[in-house]
């Protein structure tokens, strides 16, 4: 109980979510959401525009004419992609404003495996939104090395024989796991409860069936582990893990195209952040 709460305390007092990111996750909550209320956040949040324009315009898209403004983005990409592009903006900007640290990379790489793969599984499903619950997913191990240090580092830099032994001791450790954790952020910094609820549940057995939205983050999870974007080192892992049969033969879920699609994401926002520190660094200071 002294660890829970120790770690509680310490999690409270993180810098929390940009206020805009936080619209657009409760706005992408709501069906009926309008794209004029989609551009009045990007129009509060001129940093969030720019990494958003910067993104649009990436070889990712590949758009002929050259993208100026959010709703000539909203209007090309459309309203769910944008959301997407925004959340992952968003948590990029967050990790490397609280802490440079190189070991957050592998967080970063597999949350956002996990959300391009749970973006097409989704599809599959009929259930959209997907992307920012796999991205968001693992909210916890971020949370917990800035508050747990060197202590959260070397726990990561383990080997377990399964997910069921790192979450045990993850527990252990700090008082709580991963999902306990990334749902006390969550909570705090005021996601929506469906966000809540996956974070928190990402790793329960599936009692809700194949279309519970829980079931296939863990089936993205699971892919993007299959693929190499580790969520921790574990001696379970098989290359290619058990899924539903109405998945097996998708070729949207292809391995190489999965891989493909995923480093070009990863791409496309690596090579965002370097052109984004080359203007700073370039920018003639002013007498």
């Amino acid at each position: 109980m002294a660890e829970h709460a120790a770690t509680s305390r310490r999690l409270s007092k993180l810098p929390h979510f940009r206020t805009s990111a936080l619209n657009l996750l409760n706005l992408a909550a709501d069906s009926e959401v309008a794209m004029p209320d989609i551009e009045n956040v990007f129009l509060s949040d001129p940093a969030l525009t720019t990494e958003l324009l910067l993104v649009a315009n990436s070889a990712e898209f590949g758009f002929r004419a050259r993208i100026e403004t959010v709703r000539h983005a909203l209007t090309l990409l459309g309203l769910d992609r944008v959301r997407a592009l925004a959340s992952t903006v968003a948590l990029q900007l967050y990790v490397q404003k609280v802490q440079r640290k190189g070991d957050l990379r592998n967080v970063w790489a597999h949350g956002v495996a996990t959300a391009v793969i749970a973006e097409s599984v989704g599809s599959l499903y009929g259930s959209p939104g997907m992307y920012t619950a796999g991205l968001t997913h693992d909210l916890g191990r971020l949370g917990l090395r800035l508050v747990g240090g060197d202590k959260y580092a070397d726990y990561m830099s383990r080997e377990f024989t399964d997910l069921a032994e790192a979450n045990v001791l993850e527990k252990t450790l700090f008082g709580m796991n991963h999902c306990e954790a990334g749902a006390f952020l969550a909570q705090t910094w005021g996601f929506p409860a469906s966000l809540c609820t996956h974070i928190a549940g990402h790793h329960e057995s599936n009692g809700g069936g194949l279309a519970d939205p829980r079931y296939l983050i863990q089936v993205a999870c699971r892919l993007a582990d299959s693929l190499s974007f580790l969520e921790v080192q574990r001696l379970d892992l098989a290359s290619t893990p058990a899924l539903p049969e109405r998945l097996r033969t998708r070729p949207e879920l292809a391995p190489d195209l999965l891989y493909g699609q995923i480093r070009q994401r990863m791409s496309t926002f690596g090579a965002t952040r370097a052109r984004a520190a080359a203007k700073t660094t370039s920018a003639p200071k002013k007498s």
